[in-house]
């Protein structure tokens, strides 16, 4: 017998001791492991979806009218269902609801998302929330709900794989779009987040490095919880960067997965529409960020061997629009050091969480998630190539 798909309380309770993280990180992970026991994933008829929906706006919006549910495709975390809202006064609009399987590909804290995503309005553009459904009182699970933005994520009739993965756009597209994107990055982590409503967040302190270790202590429990087999070169990857975290010496807001796919435009204007997917948010250093967006998978190299930026924009413009928007120094040590954690934390999630998800039958993307589970071995393996340039400095 598997014993992580059948945790113990004591097992759990070692884990929390052995790994301390933001508190409302380790809530989300702890009710994963409570509730693994539990049944296996199975889809809400459409009925019941509209059903839960019409209670709660019962409660929440009297006189509100429910209408046209229907399963929204993209992404490979949450359940998402569209729906059209008829409000008291008339006004209808179609919303979102954002729902947790009973275990995603990236376990996360609805509260958190809800708070980011209301705190950087007028920021950033981001869907307007107005609910949330932290403990799953109204909807069986966690849940948000959102209004929902027009756009697209590509142009219609380009090439890319799903999540943004090696996602392609024309020069006019580049030429639009590339400044927007960096931009718009800018602009989170300039965001004054000190004075945001962000209570579901703990705060690292500047000039410390513990704020890092809590990342990583956030990533290694996954992989204990969640990993079927030993593989030396997670551990090890951990240990470097314990070994060598640098200190946050700007805490700015991390969007986490700031990249093509997680945001929409409008095909005629080209103009940005909205920034998506804010579950991994947290407070931490911006080169976090920009080493995210910086990696292989999310661009490629043009005919002259440059490194186009989620497709979008050459890397030395990309990090030089960013110096010059937000004032930051850009420490390639650093970029070097996150580059190192990022893949580390992508081999933990396609290769521990993506394969424990399918194999348990806990969630409605499971042919996704086989797809991305080959992945994983192309992401250790860059992990080993970021490893060795970060240990000889180049």
């Amino acid at each position: 017998m598997d014993s992580k798909q059948h945790p113990t309380r004591e097992w759990i309770e070692a884990l929390r001791l052995r790994y301390p993280t933001e508190r409302t990180i380790d809530e989300a992970l702890t009710r994963k492991l409570q509730a693994r026991s539990g049944p296996p994933y199975a889809p809400s008829p459409l009925g019941e979806i509209a059903g839960k929906l019409e209670r709660f706006f019962a409660h929440a919006m009297p006189g509100a009218r429910v209408s046209q549910v229907a399963p929204l495709g993209g992404g490979a975390s949450k359940e998402q269902f569209s729906f059209t809202l008829a409000e008291p006064d008339g006004t209808e609009a179609r919303h979102v609801l954002r729902r947790e399987p009973p275990e995603s590909v990236v376990e996360t804290h609805r509260l958190r998302e809800f708070q980011m995503m209301r705190a950087m309005a007028g920021t950033v553009p981001v869907p307007d929330a107005p609910w949330v459904d932290v403990e799953g009182q109204w909807f069986d699970r966690p849940a948000m709900i959102s209004r929902f933005v027009e756009g697209v994520t590509k142009a219609p009739g380009s090439g890319g794989n799903v999540t943004g993965l090696g996602t392609g756009f024309s020069p006019e597209l580049q030429g639009a779009l590339g400044g927007q994107f960096v931009d718009l990055l800018a602009r989170i982590h300039q965001f004054d987040w000190q004075s945001a409503a962000l209570d579901a967040f703990d705060r690292p302190e500047a000039g410390s490095t513990a704020g890092v270790h809590q990342v990583i202590n956030w990533w290694e429990r996954i992989w204990e919880e969640d990993s079927y087999e030993p593989m030396p070169i997670i551990r090890y990857t951990a240990q470097w960067l314990r070994a060598n975290a640098p200190p946050i010496e700007r805490v700015v807001v991390v969007h986490h997965d700031f990249r093509a796919g997680n945001f929409l435009f409008d095909p005629v204007t080209a103009q940005v529409t909205v920034v998506l997917d804010w579950e991994l948010a947290h407070l931490g250093d911006y080169h976090e960020d920009l080493a995210w967006t910086l990696q292989e998978g999310y661009g490629y190299r043009d005919a002259q061997g440059r490194f186009i930026v989620c497709g979008l924009i050459e890397q030395a413009e990309f990090l030089d629009r960013y110096a010059r928007a937000t004032g930051f120094p850009v420490d390639p040590r650093k970029i070097a050091y996150y580059s190192v954690m990022n893949t580390w934390k992508s081999a933990i999630i396609v290769l521990a969480t993506g394969i424990r998800c399918v194999i348990g039958g806990k969630s409605h993307q499971d042919i996704l998630l086989t797809w991305l589970a080959g992945f994983g071995h192309v992401c250790v393996d860059t992990l080993l190539q970021h490893l060795e340039r970060a240990e000889n400095g180049s």
